[in-house]
């Protein structure tokens, strides 16, 4: 493999499952006391094969019977599957919401500076967040932009001043507050929007010590068109393989490269496994300060009321089953550890992405010829963590 000296020429050379698997190695070298350790490596208990299975619907293969540790924060190989779940998820609310109600999308933000550590700005904003949307006050807003729930999310990037984390949410308002003297159109109710929930939001976070720009502190793009545009690109990364485009606020959180000279997780490991120290010690901070968080929050009773069933991480980061899967190959023990052992998951999984079972078996026979076989005896992990 030749060496490449950025993310974009390294996904460019190899593809990005290859680039998803070679950062699920370097993250694993960093967290070896994580349940990340054991993802995709070993099979799941009293499991005698590994299937490799295509979805036609999603254009997507998959491991099953393999061990995965569901993290949508630190694993590049598991978050591909659960954000695109996430984006399936959404992508339905829009529709199913789309006769009565109006999407609009808000930024939460505050200044943040070096010094900064993540875990306690976090939990700040958080704070922050929720006396914003508590009380008689949030209540009468609720009420007056006849607000029927919300989606929010947690984004977290590095740059220039520190550690930028921020949330994103989508809210779901019935029709009615453009058709009456509430708001008169979008422009009018993104204005709105962003005295009242904005000057709330900065309030609460001055109170709580964090310094805000009033006029940036808080963001509104209103209409489905912008929604629907984040929610597309949820989970995946750009097709040129150019991760500096800024893209996808509401699902990709962990797959960008964020504007204003600001980086992701990906980009943070990529230069990790190239040896950068500061960045393998910004990695194990995030890692630490998201551990146990939810990267997408609903609001209570929306699901209900567009009957979206959520699937949890743990189980979306083994690939949710669909109508169209069919069986591309099936590996013995000995196979999949061979493959494991000496890095081939991301090139198999590249070739079996395609869907096409003869180009997957003939890989799967040049590995076999290349690696002796052995016998196998697996280890015991505890998976508490």
């Amino acid at each position: 493999m030749k060496q490449s000296k950025t993310i974009a020429e390294f996904a460019n050379n190899y593809g990005e499952t290859v680039l998803r698997f070679y950062l699920l190695e370097v993250a694993r070298s960093l967290l070896p006391d994580e349940r990340i350790k054991v993802c995709w490596r070993y099979p799941l208990p009293q499991r005698k094969a590994v299937e490799i299975i295509y979805s036609d619907e999603r254009g997507r293969a998959r491991a099953s019977g393999t061990m995965k540790c569901g993290s949508n924060w630190v694993c590049p190989a598991c978050m591909t599957f659960i954000q695109e779940q996430r984006r399936v998820e959404l992508q339905t609310a829009m529709e199913r919401s789309s006769d009565d109600m109006i999407t609009v999308m808000v930024t939460y933000t505050v200044q943040h500076s070096k010094g900064d550590r993540l875990k306690p700005l976090v939990a700040t904003m958080t704070d922050a967040y929720r006396k914003t949307r508590s009380g008689r006050y949030w209540q009468d807003i609720k009420k007056h932009y006849s607000i029927e729930g919300s989606v929010r999310s947690l984004e977290v990037t590095y740059g220039q001043f520190g550690w930028h984390p921020h949330f994103h949410e989508l809210l779901f308002m019935d029709k009615s507050v453009l058709t009456d003297t509430r708001a008169g159109g979008l422009d009018e109710l993104a204005q709105s929007l962003k005295g009242d929930i904005g000057g709330q939001w900065y309030e609460k976070i001055t109170d709580a010590g964090l310094w805000v720009n009033v006029d940036d502190a808080f963001d509104v793009k209103a209409g489905n068109k912008h929604t629907a545009e984040y929610i597309a690109k949820f989970g995946k990364l750009p097709s040129s393989g150019v991760l500096s485009v800024p893209a996808y606020e509401m699902t990709h959180k962990t797959t960008k490269t964020a504007r204003k000279g600001n980086f992701g997780v990906l980009d943070m490991l990529f230069a990790a496994g190239q040896g950068d120290n500061e960045q393998k010690r910004l990695f194990v901070e995030y890692a630490g300060a998201t551990k146990g968080r939810s990267m997408i929050h609903w609001s209570r009773g929306l699901k209900s009321k567009l009957d979206i069933e959520v699937i949890r991480d743990e189980i979306a980061a083994q690939g949710v089953e669909t109508e169209t899967d069919r069986l591309l190959a099936e590996l013995t023990l000995n196979q999949w550890r061979i493959i494991a052992d000496f890095g081939h998951i991301g090139q198999v999984m590249t070739v079996a992405n395609q869907g096409d079972s003869v180009a997957l078996g003939e890989l799967l026979e040049k590995i076999e010829e290349k690696h002796a076989v052995k016998t196998i005896t697996l280890p015991q992990f505890d998976l508490g963590h």
